[in-house]
């Protein structure tokens, strides 16, 4: 049975802190409101040690998200209430981070705060497209739709998600291969040779001195070449979340042919899919660019965006104000103009979507097979310098035995 650490205010105002066992977070709070109490916060024990501690962004992955709008949406659907929803809803997530955050919900709706408010105080484990609809959703009184609405979102950004982590696996496999044999043959394989060479009294020629310099050094310093790998590595990533480093990074990859249509295409479907959710949920076109410029993944876009928000605040038409963003392709504003003409912008955008995801994955997949053989390419040059320089003296071993 898990336990639940609480802090809680009697009637006379003073605080206390403690644990209790209880079979999931409501029964612990209907113990601790049977004594008269009001509960300031409750939450898993999960125990001293560095083992327990939170590791990472609080942000809830994709599929985390799918999980809790499906069943949410399926239990308010069913009539079921808000509170009760997401009481079943906890007991049934297996997600650490998911059952943290629906248990604080919970826990918020029940010390008097609203759904928005509760959800609100998440805001750093949920995304603000989420937050945002649902307090649409609960003003309107149509939450049941909206989780729907979040769930397919979520559900069609999975499976872009997807599509990409999958064509990247051979890419991925092919730069492990070549990490591993170049180590393989410069740890094993090179000093054995150059060992060997050396005690029939050969000269070895100048690539094997090359390559076994190169070998001895690793063998010898190998701890710090980890160490410079893992710096660059720690190093590249806070460089890429400085504001400079972002900029840098993001029009880097809007200008590589290939991998720049491919950002600008997957920006696009995000743009279109976001905005239309947004739109069919009674979010403003304001507030939808506002919340749709932190999903596209590249400052540069985001920068522009913002700038664009600006000019919608001033009374410019949508179509108009993305106008001057040359990354978007003219399709965008022709048909974001043709949906503010015939007042049906969240159906044009929903439609231009599916055209942008198609388009996505067509550019992701000519990337991939860009990468394939450049990568093929740079590991032939590394696998016949090394076996050239194991190879050189082997065919000269027979003059060294002659001698």
């Amino acid at each position: 049975m898990p336990k639940f650490k609480y802090q809680v205010i009697d009637a006379n105002g003073k605080a206390s802190t403690g644990t209790l066992e209880a079979n999931n977070i409501a029964d612990a709070t209907r113990a601790l409101k049977a004594d008269g109490k009001f509960i300031a916060s409750i939450d898993i024990d999960k125990g001293p040690g560095i083992l327990n501690m939170e590791i990472g962004s609080r942000k809830l992955n994709t599929k985390d998200l799918i999980i809790i709008t499906r069943q949410l949406a399926s239990l308010l659907s069913a009539g079921v209430t808000v509170i009760r929803s997401l009481d079943m809803l906890y007991q049934q997530l297996e997600s650490k981070k998911a059952k943290a955050v629906i248990g604080s919900i919970y826990e918020s709706i029940q010390s008097g705060k609203t759904l928005t408010e509760s959800f609100k105080e998440q805001n750093e484990a949920l995304p603000a497209i989420m937050i945002n609809m649902i307090a649409a959703g609960e003003e309107a009184g149509q939450l049941d739709e909206v989780m729907n609405r979040l769930a397919e979102h979520f559900q069609k950004e999975g499976k872009t998600k997807n599509k990409i982590s999958s064509a990247l696996v051979y890419p991925k496999i092919l730069i492990g291969v070549t990490v591993v044999i170049t180590i393989a043959l410069l740890t094993f394989v090179v000093p054995g040779i150059g060992d060997t060479i050396r005690d029939l009294g050969g000269d070895l020629p100048a690539l094997t001195y090359f390559v076994m310099g190169i070998s001895n050094s690793i063998l010898a310093f190998w701890w710090l070449y980890g160490g410079i790998v893992v710096a660059a590595v720690i190093g590249f990533k806070l460089w890429k979340k400085s504001e400079s480093g972002k900029m840098i990074w993001a029009g880097f990859c809007l200008k590589i042919p290939i991998l720049g249509r491919a950002t600008k295409m997957n920006a696009s479907a995000r743009f279109t899919r976001t905005v239309a959710t947004l739109l069919k949920s009674g979010i403003s076109v304001l507030q939808a660019v506002e919340i749709t410029s932190s999903t596209l993944d590249n400052a540069v876009l985001e920068k522009k965006l913002y700038d664009a928000r600006i000019e919608i605040r001033k009374g410019t038409s949508l179509s108009k104000a993305i106008k001057p963003i040359n990354e978007f392709p003219p399709m965008i504003y022709a048909m974001t103009a043709i949906g503010e003409e015939s007042g049906t912008l969240d159906s044009i955008l929903e439609k231009a979507a599916d055209f942008f995801e198609d388009e996505a994955d067509a550019a992701m997949s000519k990337l991939v097979a860009a990468m394939e053989p450049l990568i093929i390419c740079v590991m032939a040059v590394i696998v016949l310098v090394i076996v050239g320089a194991v190879a050189m003296p082997i065919l000269s071993m027979a003059s060294f035995i002659n001698v």
